[in-house]
Parts: C-alpha cells; sequence; structure tokens
C-alpha cells in the first residue's frame, strides 16, 4: 500500500522525512507499508537510492550507508550469503532488509534522474496512525 501524501496536510510525515534528510525541499511524499526491501544505495543511470531509518517518537537518525554496490561495495570486500534474520545479503551482495522494529520508520530518498526524488517512509503496519497516514491520497 503507498500513498502519496501532501506534507503541510500531514506534519508527522513530514517530521520523519526532515529527520532523515535535513534538505529535502518537496511537498508531496509517500508512504507505505514496510516490506522486505533492497537497501543498496549506488549510482546508477543518474539515479541513487539513500535510506535511513528514524525513530518515529524521537526523530533520532540511523543513516544505512550510501556505498552500497552489489559488487564493488560488498561482494567483493566478502560480505555475500550471510544474513541474521533482520538483514540477508545474497550470492551477488544485494543487501535486503526483512525486519524494521516497531517504532520505527525507513525512509527512502536520493535522486532520480538527476533530480530529486521523492521520499517515502516505510513503516509497520502496527504503526500506522491517522496522523501518519493523513492528508490527500492519489
Amino acid at each position: 500500500m503507498y500513498q502519496s501524501i501532501t506534507l503541510k496536510q500531514a506534519p508527522e510525515v513530514k517530521r520523519l522525512i526532515v529527520a532523515a534528510f535535513p534538505s529535502y525541499r518537496k511537498l508531496r511524499g509517500t508512504v507505505a507499508t514496510f516490506h522486505a526491501i533492497n537497501v543498496n544505495s549506488y549510482w546508477d543511470g543518474g539515479s541513487k537510492d539513500e535510506y535511513a531509518i528514524v525513530d518515529i517518537v524521537s526523530g533520532q537518525r540511523v543513516a544505512v550507508p550510501t556505498a552500497g554496490h552489489p559488487y564493488f561495495d560488498t561482494a567483493a570486500r566478502g560480505i555475500a550469503n550471510i544474513g541474521n534474520g533482520a538483514i540477508e545479503v545474497d550470492r551477488v551482495g544485494n543487501v535486503v532488509l526483512k525486519l524494521l522494529p516497531r517504532g520505527m520508520a525507513l525512509v527512502r530518498c536520493g535522486v532520480f534522474c538527476g533530480k530529486p526524488a521523492t521520499a517515502c517512509v516505510y513503516v509497520n503496519a502496527e504503526d500506522l496512525t491517522p496522523t501518519l497516514t493523513a492528508g490527500s491520497a492519489l
């Protein structure tokens, strides 16, 4: 479930996005229910996804490494075919976040085709609240 949000109408979502990426200036964002997601971060064709984990209550940010090319930064360094239930790395170096602790949000932003990307806030279904999903849906 992805929901487009006008940040002016959803200050809680805006607070999470700005905590993760202070330079974010877009007027819209997206909220989605968390699912296993590839968190590799590398340049490809003028695009790069970047991730941060934010505590929903305190707004504290934990950056996810931004140099995460599957081969050059992961598999070539011997970090392949490992996992611990929360994170798994496959044989070619794709890093998949499988578990997001309750009370935390994963925020994805970055660059898409050379322009700032629209941020997406992933939260567990239990953490969805009326204020977290407020705003105009498309």
